[in-house]
């Protein structure tokens, strides 16, 4: 791949994130001034990853038949409408209607971009590119609070109007430098978009896309319910919880950035994936038992790493599937990681009404639980194997 064309890529995937990332601070209080509720606050957000959910099998469809540069360009006028029209928004439902509206034109971005990405790199060099990917979103996330802050001085819905614009002005770039990518689809199934839920649950994608999901509840469920636990156990105020996300999401960046190339050399993505999910499960039990505030801030950092090492090398591992369209699996890939989104902020919330320490102690128990169900398919795999031989 071009240097360039992959620079652009890495944009494009930081600018998403970062739109995400100006949006989210100030979404609270745009919402306040149109006088809604903290459930209509929280279905703002849950709405548009749950639409996400609903859509992406469609664009992943899309990708495939139609290529990846049409779906990447509409991909990001759908993020520039959606962003600047949030200022339109006179009550609730015109504003859910416009978030959701937003995800719907969107939603094909980010699997166009994953699908180029597979698409021009060997299975060597693809994994070290899709840790780059995968960091770059973690930089957008890092910076996008920051680039929020500073345009909402010149007034609350201005933070919408940068992060539009950003998304319009990349459109030209991508027309002049990104070309479509010529990929063999001798032996691709064509499924109904109907079906592709169904077939996402068949052996070679179930266990990759379980893990998706239940990492995806695991790590949102932090998101909804990290800041109330820290006012909880210790008083904590703005700043201080926001330091323990940035804390989260550069222990991300680090690891991707500068670690994931060594490990690919020496480590499979298989162990790869298993190691992170034990390393996500022991960050939770330092959530579990906080006895001082700097637990909570040791528990995000081995999170973040643990987050570091999953998501780029599930997403290297279902690349390598070559049954479906690379568009449609990374669609399948976003949707069940948007599901999880969805449904982990929301039952973060309500186990935290039960118990202060009740939401970590789900998102162990489900690491853990992963890693059993991946013992059990290596042992299903073994006996397979062993009877293959002796036949």
């Amino acid at each position: 791949m071009p240097k360039k064309t992959f620079l652009l890529l890495l944009f494009i995937m930081f600018l998403s994130m970062t739109g995400y990332g100006i949006v989210l601070p100030v979404l609270p209080y745009f919402a306040d001034d149109l006088g809604l509720s903290s459930f209509q606050m929280s279905s703002l957000i849950a709405g548009w990853a749950f639409t996400q959910f609903l859509v992406l099998p469609f664009w992943g469809k899309i990708i495939d038949k139609y290529g990846r540069k049409p779906v990447l360009i509409f991909g990001l006028v759908g993020f520039g409408i959606g962003f600047i029209m949030m200022i339109l928004a006179q009550n609730y439902w015109q504003l859910l209607g416009i978030r959701i509206v937003g995800a719907v034109l969107s939603s094909g971005t980010l699997p166009a971009v994953l699908a180029i990405v597979a698409d021009m790199h060997d299975n060597q060099t693809r994994g070290a590119a899709m840790s780059k990917m995968t960091a770059a979103n973690g930089v957008g996330f890092l910076l996008g609070p920051v680039i929020g802050s500073a345009f909402v001085s010149f007034g609350i819905t201005m933070p919408f109007i940068v992060a539009g614009v950003l998304s319009l002005i990349t459109i030209p770039f991508v027309a002049l430098f990104i070309k479509e990518p010529t990929e063999k689809k001798q032996g691709q199934l064509q499924i109904p978009i109907a079906k592709s839920f169904v077939y996402s649950l068949k052996e070679g994608y179930f266990m990759l896309f379980l893990i998706t999901l239940g990492i995806a509840i695991a790590i949102s469920s932090i998101l909804g319910i990290l800041g109330y636990f820290m006012i909880a156990q210790f008083d904590s105020s703005a700043t201080v919880t926001g330091w323990a996300f940035t804390t989260q999401s550069a222990a991300a960046v680090i690891v991707q950035l500068f670690l994931m190339s060594f490990l690919y050399k020496h480590l499979t993505e298989e162990s790869i994936t298993k190691y992170g999910i034990v390393i996500s499960a022991l960050g939770f039990l330092f959530l579990v038992f906080p006895a001082h505030i700097s637990f909570v801030f040791i528990g995000v950092f081995i999170i973040g790493i643990g987050q570091a090492l999953i998501r780029p090398t599930l997403l290297t591992l279902l690349s390598k599937k070559e049954d479906l369209g690379r568009g449609m699996v990374m669609s399948l890939h976003g949707a069940y990681d948007s599901l999880g989104r969805s449904v982990g902020p929301l039952l973060a919330g309500w186990l935290f009404m039960v118990n202060e320490i009740a939401p970590f102690i789900m998102s162990c128990s489900l690491c853990l639980l992963l890693i059993f169900f991946i013992y059990l398919e290596n042992v299903k795999l073994y006996r397979f194997e062993n009877k293959s031989k002796e036949v």
